[in-house]
């Protein structure tokens, strides 16, 4: 189990026992946990849990010129996801009727999404403003067709995994969690115009 937990590691993917059950129990023992960020360290990665315990990552330890353009490509794919993922959350939120953004482990059903979206008018204009924005853009116009549009995207992208692959029900990964704390740095630092250009140090925080 070592190795591919070290090679999605370093892919760049979030350890989560939605997306990657196994490889999360194992990671929960002290022993592996050790062993694995003792193999990251030379690399100049650290492993990194989420608070919560929700997910494992390997963050950056060092910013130089080997890895600079790696860190700027995922914080730029982070950042361009940020405003599509949160509006797709805002819309769960109003679905559910719930108070709270989905979190690991949170299930998404794609018909008991549909029912409420598609008698209501205010819904279904959010839906295709959110088929606007870049991460889900797409010229179908047919709400349901939308939906799974945005629900397979969200797949691809990392935030949701579906356990059945001929069901349709999603179980949301850490990887959510992820963007939660990115957005809670962001509220920190006051810096929410996400148009502008973040420097390098912002940068090392937010893979660490």
């Amino acid at each position: 189990m070592f190795k591919p937990v070290v090679e999605t590691l370093l892919r760049g993917e979030f350890i989560c026992p939605t997306a990657y059950a196994d490889e999360y129990g194992y990671l929960r023992q002290p022993d592996n946990f050790q062993k694995v960020a003792d193999y990251l360290a030379p690399l100049d990665r650290a492993l990194c849990t989420l608070d919560g315990g929700e997910a494992f990552y390997a963050g950056y330890t060092v910013i130089d010129e080997t890895n600079r353009d790696q860190i700027r490509e995922a914080f730029s794919d982070i950042r361009s996801q940020l405003r599509p993922v949160v509006e797709w959350m805002d819309l769960v939120m109003t679905v559910m009727g719930s108070d709270r953004p989905v979190r690991a482990r949170d299930e998404i059903r794609l018909h008991h999404m549909l029912r409420v979206i598609e008698p209501e008018p205010s819904l279904c204009e959010q839906m295709a403003r959110l088929t606007q924005m870049p991460l889900f853009r797409t010229a179908r116009t047919n709400v349901a067709e939308q939906l799974l549009w945005v629900l397979q995207k969200l797949e691809q992208s990392g935030y949701l995994v579906k356990p059945n692959p001929q069901g349709t029900t999603y179980l949301v990964t850490g990887k959510m969690d992820y963007l939660h704390q990115v957005i809670a740095f962001l509220n920190d630092a006051e810096d929410l115009e996400l148009d502008e250009s973040e420097d390098r140090g912002e940068q090392a925080e937010l893979f660490q």
